[in-house]
């Protein structure tokens, strides 16, 4: 017997279930991912930091384990019923191949629209509804999923929305409202905590706010996994040679058990090691109500001192950017921190990297960090090279015309990728807003903070890069070139779908630049830059944006997503020459060493 959720009007293309069909579709959705096998050298690593990788690895994998129980309430479940029965079927294999890559029941490249349906799902026993029957186990259901990906994701109760959960902070104290839109916190109904958990509610680990809801420290919500990857990190740390990665490590345990991740971002700033580790709750995209909480990663690599050293430029000219960012100067910070910047070849990730793989990131995000110390940023020089070969140069060839083509190079592909992740850590972060109240650009752009600060990064990024040729700190042969490239960029990005931070980001660039004319569509169906108008049309954008962060003016961004970060007809006729190409979406990483050190700990 099955037991469904109430008939809606998906419910026939939800229930319907040719093998044959959805399989081709399935492979057609693996088949954008180009596999690549990653396979850094560890010479470099004394034995004490081989046998500590060994532990970290094992960390990473608890923290995947979290990071799906973030994502929506069952997750965890469906992942553990699809494994096992992974190689029951051809078809079978097809499901588990694709939910590892989105890891989640909806596909990051389609706009987050459902790969699988209810009838994919585990199937519960339910318990107590009729009288034992000898031989008969009772009950059976198969444990349903909303067909739209939940927005608050599994930080908030499904059944939350916006104006509730505004209603219910607007009632309580500085503190608690300060705890309610933290980083690591999640909220919940009395009815969804254990009996054991509001035994605790008045206690040091929960806030009881009201019977509505509940404030739960990630410590609390989380807090089997974390003991155990604190336990790791612990063993790690005394295995290691590296006196900077035993205090990130050891700081990095007592944080999740802690929940004050302060000391740990701070180690994290100060690593210096071989081996390079960024491990905890950071990025906060999956909160697509508020982006207000953390997802929980793990970025593992080797670290590359030659690439190093030849990104250091960058790092020492915040400063001087900030001074001269297009925007009024009320606006402009007196004080940016030198950004550090690593460069490692990544070993293995975890946690929050589904579909599209990350190439770089800048961290903390706590603002209290960003203005007292800046940012640090980590670039994965394998993972960018995989992308600009498989990627990259096939869209330049599909997109860019043939007089302009091979302006489309790696040197400034990954310049500006350098340059987007300076650019992170300048312009508005904390801000006053005209009523005298301080505040932080995240809290008052809310859902549309992530889309617009990644298009800020790139965009500022860009015109940073130009304002760095002009000093004679980057070649001019690159005036040129980082253009083109970055027009080669848009259209991968946007390919990751509307409805991703960096798509949408990306849609509102290309657009603007091409309303400017700065991108231009000839009738070949091929694109090209008017050299004479980029410079003009990067400005004027990157003003938009900055002007909009530093006044917190959430409708004004609004207003500009809505408006431009669209799929217009110049992007459909440019992804349509893509597709015919079948060019590659993204990346979907074999981890051949780190599998290795795994079987052998």
């Amino acid at each position: 017997m099955t037991i469904t959720s109430s008939p809606g009007p998906h419910l026939t293309s939800r229930y319907k279930d040719n093998i044959e069909s959805r399989s081709l579709t399935l492979k057609k959705q693996i088949s954008r991912y180009a596999p690549i096998h990653l396979e850094p050298e560890l010479t470099t690593l004394s034995e004490g930091d081989r046998e500590a990788l060994g532990y970290i690895l094992k960390a990473s994998i608890v923290i995947d384990d979290i990071f799906y129980e973030q994502v929506w309430n069952s997750n965890r479940m469906l992942k553990d019923w699809l494994k096992a029965r992974a190689d029951s079927s051809s078809f079978d294999k097809l499901k588990w191949a694709y939910y590892s890559i989105n890891k989640s029941p909806w596909s990051c490249l389609d706009e987050n629209k459902a790969f699988l349906s209810t009838a994919d799902s585990a199937v519960k026993l339910l318990t107590d509804a009729t009288k034992p029957v000898p031989g008969w186990k009772g009950v059976e259901y198969h444990a349903a999923f909303p067909l739209d990906k939940p927005l608050g994701a599994n930080f908030y109760p499904p059944d939350m929305n916006k104006m509730e959960f505004e209603l219910w902070k607007s009632g309580l104290t500085d503190k608690e409202q300060k705890d309610a839109t933290g980083f690591f916190t999640v909220i919940k109904r009395p009815d969804a905590l254990l009996p054991s958990s509001l035994a605790q509610s008045e206690g040091p680990n929960q806030t009881n706010t009201s019977d509505d809801l509940f404030i739960v420290p990630y410590s609390q919500e989380y807090k089997s996994s974390l003991e155990k990857a604190a336990e790791l990190l612990h063993k790690a740390a005394e295995c290691s040679d590296s006196p900077s990665l035993k205090n990130l490590l050891r700081t990095k345990a007592n944080a999740f058990l802690s929940n004050d991740y302060y000391e740990s971002d701070i180690a994290w700033m100060e690593l210096d090691s071989n081996i390079d580790v960024t491990i905890g709750p950071y990025e906060t995209y999956e909160d697509g109500l508020f982006s207000y909480k953390a997802t929980f990663e793990a970025f593992v690599g080797i670290r590359d001192d030659i690439a190093t050293s030849q990104v250091k430029l960058f790092g020492g000219q915040l400063e001087d950017l900030e001074k001269n960012l297009p925007m009024d100067n009320i606006y402009k910070s007196d004080h940016v921190s030198a950004a550090p910047i690593r460069v490692m070849n990544l070993l293995y990730n975890s946690g929050d990297v589904k579909g599209p793989q990350t190439i770089a990131f800048n961290l903390p995000n706590d603002e209290r960090i960003v203005n007292e110390r800046g940012t640090s940023m980590v670039m994965l020089k394998n993972i960018s090279e995989a992308k600009f070969k498989h990627i990259l140069k096939p869209i330049a060839n599909a997109c860019i015309r043939e007089e302009q083509k091979d302006y489309v190079d790696f040197e400034p592909y990954y310049t500006h990728i350098v340059c987007h992740e300076c650019c992170h850590g300048i312009g508005p972060h904390s801000i006053i807003l005209p009523s005298g109240k301080k505040s932080t650009v995240r809290m008052e752009l809310q859902e549309f903070h992530s889309a617009l600060e990644e298009a800020k990064a790139d965009i500022v990024g860009l015109w940073a890069l130009n304002f760095l040729i002009n000093k004679g700190l980057l070649p001019k042969s690159l005036s040129k070139s980082m253009y083109v490239s970055f027009l080669a960029g848009c259209f991968r990005s946007i390919r990751f779908g509307l409805e991703e931070a960096h798509g949408k980001g990306q849609a509102l660039q290309f657009n603007w630049m091409y309303e400017k004319g700065a991108f231009i569509l000839h009738s070949d169906g091929k694109f090209s830059i008017d050299f004479t108008k980029v410079e003009d049309a990067v400005e004027s954008l990157s003003r938009e944006i900055l002007t909009i962060q530093a006044k917190g003016d959430k409708l004004a961004a609004q207003s500009l997503l809505q408006s431009r970060a669209t799929l217009t007809q110049p992007l459909h006729v440019a992804l349509e020459k893509i597709e015919h190409m079948q060019v590659p979406v993204d990346i979907a990483p074999v981890f051949g060493t780190a599998t290795k050190l795994l079987a052998n700990n």
